[in-house]
């Protein structure tokens, strides 16, 4: 229990008061004003074959100076696990097969409790077979059943640029097993309609229309060389015919750029679209046929600069998730809920880390699809964009999702085991956080963002170096010495001038003797870096080279760093 002495007093007076000690405890949970919610998923430990161990997220309060955190086992009594001062976030290991499990949080301002929550229960278990990976470290698919399935037929439909740019034409593919394709027809082309002449498009959604037997498409609408026509455009066709293209159009006469189509449980599909050059988002309520727009039912945001719009509906609430305006640079991920789709919207939050873990905010999708329990968001990495990288490819990186009361949260894992059929979802951990809450030292003298800031289990504070000299390092003293497996590091990036991170990691059994476990002065990842290797050592140290600016041949960035996660085990003898 908090500060025992402290209860014993408070107990000794009410009791003398005559009153019951349990009610001043109700009165004291009640008392709090301030709103949070925990959650948790169940994750393996790499190599291991039960899924036994629990990430547990809690929404950060306002003024809150100390969390504690309590877990209880096959709805016995909550015990506390830990006390934690700014962090949010912790792993919860060796979880029983069989038992159930539920977490409670309660964050305090000094001794005034100002918000609690208990999450929702969970039940560990042993390792299905016949699982597929997806590996966040290298390019990877996301194998998802094709939902476009009509009678026995599955379809399929690949956009072709002309070779001088811009849209060419869309080439329909059918199956009849969602693993062959062919049969390949074109079902439009850039001579079918006047505005397809000189165009592209962005943001693509088709969607089968049951009631009209109609795929819908719609689509952001650009001429093929730049921005400035801001509209969206529609056409539809019969399973296995061409498409009619109807029009490109500004919805109620606004911008409209990125945008993605949200079909709710009762047959209602809606357009949303940033607008006023991403500063506002703004809900449309679609035809009953969704072939046009039928009413604007609300501005979400307004001059929040927020791109990529996607929302799903998980228990009854509705989740709308985005990520920040930042060219095709990594990005900070956000998300609003609301238990009605006309609003209110709660504020934004943040999910994640400040990069969306070198991607950004991208479609959030159940894994099984319309019935699926397990949500995944696909972020999305425009590496193409990004200057300095001589990689001019697109890849994703898959992130679990976990709800809980209108809350959402995700984290980062190497790998992600899934199953389409079964609806599994497993995250995959290279070994126990060692790092957490440990005693961080770092070149300079401590100023006001000291060095435990980046090891404290929140991905919202930064330690930042006094000195703006480069090179500069960083350290964590892990207690003891440790077999080293992966070293997660959430850099700080400045928008407009982001950059990546030239460094090594060093480690050391005595704090004396150091050694380079891995030399990173080639990175070209903005944002995050998650690096695996093999080391043996009580120490880790980040040593910062130098940071390559995209917009900037000089590096004025302060050292600075989000979090540094180190993960590994008891070394073997």
């Amino acid at each position: 229990m908090r500060k025992g002495k402290q209860w014993i007093i408070i107990f000794i007076i009410f009791f003398m008061l005559g009153v019951h000690f349990s009610s001043a405890v109700t009165t004291v949970q009640a008392a709090a004003s301030e709103k949070t919610s925990i959650a948790a998923t169940l994750f393996l430990l790499k190599n291991e074959t039960e899924v036994s161990n629990a990430k547990i997220h809690w929404a950060p309060v306002t003024g809150a100076t100390e969390y504690e955190l309590y877990r209880s086992q096959d709805n016995e009594s909550f015990h506390i696990l830990q006390t934690l001062t700014t962090g949010t976030t912790t792993d919860d290991y060796d979880l029983s097969i069989g038992s159930s499990y539920r977490y409670q949080v309660k964050a305090y301002g000094g001794d005034s409790l100002l918000a609690s929550a208990i999450s929702p229960e969970y039940t560990p278990y042993t390792l299905p077979e016949n699982l597929t990976t997806f590996d966040n470290t290298m390019k990877s698919t996301l194998s998802l059943p094709n939902e476009l399935k009509v009678g026995d037929t599955y379809y399929r439909f690949n956009f072709v640029n002309k070779t001088s740019g811009g849209f060419g034409q869309i080439v329909q593919q059918t199956s009849t097993d969602d693993i062959t394709y062919g049969n390949d027809k074109v079902v439009l082309s850039y001579t079918d309609h006047p505005d397809l002449a000189d165009c592209k498009f962005e943001g693509i959604n088709i969607l089968y229309h049951a009631p009209t037997n109609k795929f819908v498409f719609w689509a952001h609408y650009e001429n093929s060389t730049d921005y400035t026509l801001a509209r969206v455009s529609v056409a539809s066709a019969t399973p296995g015919q061409s498409f009619t293209f109807h029009k490109s159009f500004r919805p109620e006469g606004n911008e409209s750029r990125d945008i993605s189509i949200f079909k709710d449980d009762d047959g209602l599909a809606y357009l949303i679209s940033t607008a006023n050059n991403n500063s506002d988002t703004i809900l449309y309520q679609l035809t009953s046929d969704w072939l046009d727009v039928d009413n604007q039912v609300s501005v979400i945001y307004s001059s929040q600069h927020r791109e990529l719009p996607k929302m799903i509906k998980k228990d009854d609430i509705y989740y709308l998730f985005s990520s920040q305006a930042a060219g095709w640079y990594p990005s900070i991920p956000m998300y609003s809920s609301s238990t009605r789709i006309d609003g209110e919207w709660s504020e934004l939050r943040t999910i994640g880390n400040t990069s969306t873990f070198s991607a950004q905010s991208g479609s959030v999708m159940r894994v099984t699809p319309s019935t699926g329990n397990n949500v995944v968001m696909v972020a999305y990495r425009w590496m193409f964009g990004w200057a300095g990288t001589q990689n001019g490819t697109t890849e994703e990186r898959l992130l679990p999702v976990w709800f809980s009361n209108g809350y959402a949260f995700y984290d980062y894992f190497d790998q992600v085991m899934y199953d389409v059929n079964n609806d599994v979802v497993i995250p995959v951990q290279n070994g126990k956080l060692l790092s957490q809450g440990k005693n961080a030292t770092a070149q300079t003298a401590v100023g006001t963002k000291p060095a435990s800031y980046a090891n404290d289990g929140s991905y919202q504070t930064e330690w930042t170096a006094v000195s703006s000299s480069w090179p500069h390092w960083w350290m964590v003293d892990l207690g003891s010495i440790q077999q080293i497996n992966n070293v997660q590091i959430s850099w700080w990036m400045q928008k407009g001038s982001e950059g990546f991170y030239q460094y090594k990691i060093e480690t050391s059994t005595d704090n004396v003797n150091w050694s380079v476990a891995l030399d990173k002065t080639d990175n070209t990842s903005y944002g995050f870096t998650s690096d695996s290797f093999s080391s043996v050592a009580r120490y880790v140290r980040i040593n910062m080279i130098n940071a390559k600016l995209h917009n900037n041949p000089n590096n004025w960035y302060t050292p600075r760093l989000w979090e540094v996660k180190v993960f590994g085990s008891e070394p073997t003898s």
